[in-house]
């Protein structure tokens, strides 16, 4: 049965029922916006009425990168390649290197006038409503090529839980890692085009290239290690590969995915290229791997606690309820379900101090950073074969509603567990300190970082010749892109190593008498000038 058959099929199976239940069946689409809005505020609500934030691993990194790009387009600027008016105004190019598209909705609410603190919250909540629609349309899709028996309320189901599920919230709520949080949106969408294109359907390619477009404009390293895991997909799956149109497809995808991604990619490798960046610590992959105590222990309780090993991340409750579930039923699964539920198994065990880890520390896979990063597959791939099972055992659906009210409680209590025993970070009265004033090396020029204090406290070094004359502390005003800074009368006519990082092409510096002057790299990775004499100004432009 091709898929246009298997959807009408699907259509006219689903038959109306009277009653309460007949008039949801009636009004889906409501149903679905108040659950998915609810799945939204069991998270959310307790932080947005507190109003503080609590830390976290990057907090104060996604934070100041919004404010970024909330401030220049505050002055009509819609793409700001370096920061000028936050991470201490010192030009760091984090948006050269990290995709920022999908922080632009937060910035867009401050815009409305919204404060900062639940700009961050509304804009959580508005991500995890789209984060349930595309999972609910993807399982869907998927449930019905499969030809399930109750596909509605599988995808249903799976929205639920997988935008309940611990370890995305963790990312939204506790390490504060939004890009990450927001990339799981996108493992539906590529996956399900992924088997559509085993299945040789046609077009499907598409969808898988939307995916992996959509993981690279949000998080670059998930769409690598997204690329990873394809791989092992692929080679599970590989009795599909033997016709030539699904390599046909995938070549496609890898094509059109590459073309689209360059607007991304080719800054950031050209910048690369121009000047040694310093790259984010990488940690011992063995000692970043989560022992099994509290791997399973605190993840069944739905605990996660800040200063325990790795920031106490786990997989919580609901994943691992799911992946014991899968075992249970395991009987009762096809060759898909067992082989992914025997995957899962493997990620998790990789995820733990029981992997040989050490044996891995100087090859290409310390590009994961957190063996843990595993959990964003373990979570999509294991959700999906428990819903697989709930369809086969045909599950009455009064048990399908006690899951998902039980999945939502537990995650209330959870969040409001959290406010309740966390110590206030941030108020609002400090936000904007905090949104500003980050002191990072990621991604500055690496012959910076033994002047980066001195750099981030805006001291410029005059010299003659090769000797110094003093050291200032200038004034930056910041502009889009660029910033303005007050010249001391000392610099007059001398050579001045401005406090502002120089990626090597591509800056502009003019004084006030509107003379072009010629940067060049100082030896703390910044812009470096020699001032025409009755210079009071310096305009640099990136």
């Amino acid at each position: 049965m091709d898929y246009r058959a298997s959807l009408a099929q699907q259509q006219q199976a689903y038959v109306k029922t009277a009653g309460f239940y007949g008039w949801l069946r009636q009004h889906r689409r409501l149903w679905l916006w108040l659950t998915f809005i609810s799945v939204a505020l069991v998270i959310e609500l307790p932080f947005l009425l507190n109003n503080q934030l609590f830390g976290g691993w990057d907090q104060q990194f996604h934070v100041n990168r919004i404010e970024e790009l909330y401030r220049a387009a505050q002055q009509g600027a819609w793409h700001n390649a370096i920061s000028t008016f936050t991470f201490r105004q010192a030009g760091l190019g984090i948006q050269i290197f990290y995709p920022y598209l999908f922080l632009y909705p937060y910035a867009l609410l401050r815009l409305l006038g919204v404060p900062g603190i639940s700009a961050l919250y509304l804009g959580n909540l508005l991500y995890i409503i789209l984060g349930c629609w595309i999972a609910y349309w993807c399982m869907l899709k998927f449930l019905q090529v499969r030809q399930a028996r109750r596909p509605i309320m599988g995808a249903y189901l799976f929205a639920v839980l997988y935008n309940l599920s611990g370890y995305l919230v963790f990312n939204e709520m506790v390490r504060f890692d939004l890009p990450e949080a927001q990339s799981m949106m996108w493992y539906p969408l590529l996956f399900l085009g992924l088997y559509l294109t085993l299945k040789r359907h046609r077009y499907a390619w598409l969808l898988t290239t939307l995916g992996a477009v959509m993981l690279v404009y949000t998080h670059v390293l998930s769409a690598a290690l997204a690329a990873g895991m394809v791989i092992v997909v692929l080679a599970l799956g590989w009795r599909d590969l033997r016709d030539g149109r699904t390599w046909v497809d995938l070549t496609l995808t890898g094509l059109a995915t590459l073309v689209v991604s360059l607007p991304e990619l080719l800054p950031m490798l050209k910048t690369s290229q121009a000047v040694t960046i310093a790259s984010p610590k990488l940690g011992s992959m063995a000692g970043q791997a989560i022992s099994p105590l509290v791997a399973v222990g605190y993840g069944f309780g739905n605990v996660t606690k800040t200063g325990l090993l790795t920031h106490g991340v786990t997989l919580g409750t609901i994943v691992l309820v799911a992946l014991v579930a899968t075992w249970v039923g395991f009987r009762h699964l096809d060759r898909f379900g067992r082989t992914m539920t025997t995957l899962n198994t493997l990620l998790f065990w990789a995820t733990t101090k029981l992997f040989p880890w050490q044996l891995f520390e100087h090859t290409p896979v310390r590009i994961l950073q957190h063996p843990w990063r595993f959990y964003t597959f373990i979570s999509f791939f294991t959700l999906v074969v428990f819903v697989l099972m709930v369809d086969q055992v045909q599950l009455r659906q009064s048990w399908r509603r006690v899951i998902v009210g039980g999945a939502m409680l537990l995650t209330l209590v959870t969040s409001i567990a959290t406010v309740a025993v966390s110590k206030p970070v941030v108020t609002a009265s400090g936000y904007h300190h905090f949104a500003t004033s980050a002191r990072y090396f990621d991604y500055a020029p690496k012959r910076s970082l033994p002047y980066l204090t001195e750099i981030y406290q805006h001291q410029a070094v005059i010299s003659q010749g090769k000797q110094v004359i003093t050291k200032k502390t200038v004034t930056l005003m910041p502009r889009p892109d660029g910033t303005k800074m007050v010249i001391p009368t000392i610099a007059q006519g001398h050579q001045i190593d401005l406090p502002f990082f120089n990626y090597g092409t591509g800056y502009r510096v003019t004084t006030d008498q509107g003379i072009r002057l010629r940067p060049q790299i100082s030896k703390r990775g910044t812009i470096q000038v020699t001032l025409p004499r009755q210079t009071r100004f310096v305009t640099i432009q990136y």
